[in-house]
């Protein structure tokens, strides 16, 4: 039990690239307040192949450093994008995946480790079970194709698009029912069709299914038509559902200072920012509630400064998500402080491109920039000057592929998910490896030191470069001198204490 609860976390530290059961339980908190279902269904995950990896393998060193655990908690938590998709579906295509990915992918892995090979697997397996469950889905009728077609085509402001893939979906249950009128609902609403999306967000209270957007898309919609009273019943129950959802608290908001009541509608606005604290509308709106003054002026500063600079998706981003990444964040911060710079490096790569280019601001995209900049700063590729200008190459590239992977894959049904990253990764090992071959110098770090910290790696590093220097100053001076029966490499000696002084 002990073991099993040890790789688990150790394996939702991978999904930071840390080694790490402190960094683990930092990640499974973050998921928590994201979401309890989610999280659930991830830890089940996670423990399943963790199972049925350790009755696979025959070797547990290849277990130890979470790396299989990693891949069924990120299929458990696949099912956070797909939320019209049955929990009793979500259930047995995780477990199945989980089994699939052991069957396969153990022995895979085990080969590799014997092989000393300076690849690693990493979230590949995650990739394909995903893809391979969602084409069952869609086999047996469970999910359709074009309700993700819709919704993407939504949020990236192709409205009459989306609405074309949501009036195409066929769907066999309420739940998807619900979304895919949702959806079109939306579609509807920003085309300006404010009575056909009334009656496709009608359709949704009709199924008494509980999806707080329906709601909140009806109340802007009687908002618009000036039927503030019927829009503030709207807002009222999307916020009973969701009491996060800051675009209907926003909502509430403009009705009340419609209805003439600035001191509750100062009160929403206000709950609006907390719940969502980059959502320009709820400044503008607490801007409205004031006569004037250093508050008034404040807030609409900031209320310009976030439409100017954000996406509206962007602005909606949930203080659950924020706090998600604070856990995630400190989780990074106990297993390295250079991976907390990293990070923050890479957050900050991905906050100034999207002012050029707005793949950046994709939360998915930005996922797999930052874990790419974690493993190859400092994991998988010793942290310098080569090793940043590399992976900045490696981002614009990423950048400039995306999107038409993204469409590319969508027309399959599927999604990149972190198959960029992985791709990425497997590429730099193999580049820099090609490097060594013709005699340059080798940034690679063996796989070897997966559980060890880039700070204890540089030291480590430090003091065998002194040795080095040393032996060779010996040999030069007494070529009889025996040499050390050591490999004169990196790889991590059997007993080392890594706790050293670098200098």
């Amino acid at each position: 039990m002990k073991r099993l609860l040890d790789h688990t976390l150790r394996g939702y530290g991978q999904m930071l690239v840390a080694n790490s059961r402190i960094t683990g339980a930092c990640v499974l908190i973050g998921l928590f307040i994201l979401s309890t279902e989610t999280a659930l269904m991830s830890l089940g995950g996670a423990l399943c192949i963790s199972l049925l990896a350790q009755w696979r393998a025959q070797n547990d060193s290849v277990l130890k450093t979470g790396l299989f655990s990693v891949n069924g908690a990120l299929l458990g938590a696949l099912w956070y994008l797909f939320p019209q998709v049955p929990l009793w579906a979500q259930a047995l295509t995780t477990a199945l995946g989980c089994a699939a990915m052991a069957f396969f992918f153990v022995p895979v892995a085990e080969r590799m480790h014997e092989n000393k090979s300076p690849y690693v697997l990493f979230s590949l397996p995650y990739v394909a079970a995903a893809w391979v469950a969602l084409t069952a889905l869609i086999f047996f009728g469970v999910h359709d194709a074009e309700l993700t077609r819709g919704w993407r085509a939504l949020l990236t402001n192709r409205f009459e698009k989306a609405e074309k893939h949501f009036l195409n979906t066929e769907v066999s249950t309420d739940m998807a029912e619900a979304y895919r009128c949702a959806g079109l609902g939306w579609s509807l609403y920003r085309r300006g069709d404010q009575t056909g999306a009334q009656t496709a967000f009608s359709r949704v209270l009709s199924l008494k299914i509980g999806v707080a957007d329906a709601y909140d898309g009806l109340g802007w919609s009687r908002f618009r038509q000036g039927r503030y009273d019927d829009a503030e019943l709207a807002f009222r129950r999307a916020v009973a559902l969701d009491s996060f959802f800051a675009d209907s608290w926003d909502g509430l908001g403009w009705c009340a200072l419609q209805a003439g009541r600035p001191d509750e509608a100062r009160h929403h606005f206000i709950t609006a920012a907390l719940c969502a604290p980059m959502f320009a509308d709820a400044f503008t709106g607490f801007a409205a509630t004031l006569s004037g003054g250093t508050a008034h002026d404040y807030a609409q500063a900031w209320s310009g400064f976030l439409s100017t600079h954000l996406s509206l998706t962007a602005q909606f981003t949930s203080s659950r998500v924020l706090l998600c990444w604070v856990w995630f964040f400190i989780g990074i911060l106990w297993h390295s402080r250079t991976s907390a710079l990293v990070a923050l490096a890479a957050v900050g790569i991905c906050v100034l491109g999207s002012a050029w280019k707005p793949v950046f601001g994709d939360p998915a995209f930005a996922m797999n920039v930052i874990v790419l900049a974690l493993a190859l700063g400092g994991h998988y590729l010793r942290l310098n000057a080569r090793t940043f200008v590399w992976l900045l190459l490696l981002i614009l590239a990423l950048a400039f592929l995306w999107e038409p992977l993204s469409e590319a894959l969508l027309r399959l049904a599927l999604l990149p998910l972190c198959l960029p990253f992985n791709f990425a990764l497997l590429g730099s090992i193999s580049f820099f490896g090609w490097l060594h071959r013709r005699g340059l110098r080798d940034e690679r770090i063996p796989i070897d030191w997966a559980s060890s910290t880039p700070a204890e790696i540089r030291a480590f590093t430090a003091q065998k470069e002194v040795a080095d220097v040393c032996w060779e100053k010996l040999r030069k001076a007494d070529p009889e001198q025996p040499q050390p029966k050591t490999e004169r490499s990196l790889q991590l000696p059997a007993k080392v204490d890594l706790k050293v002084n670098p200098e």
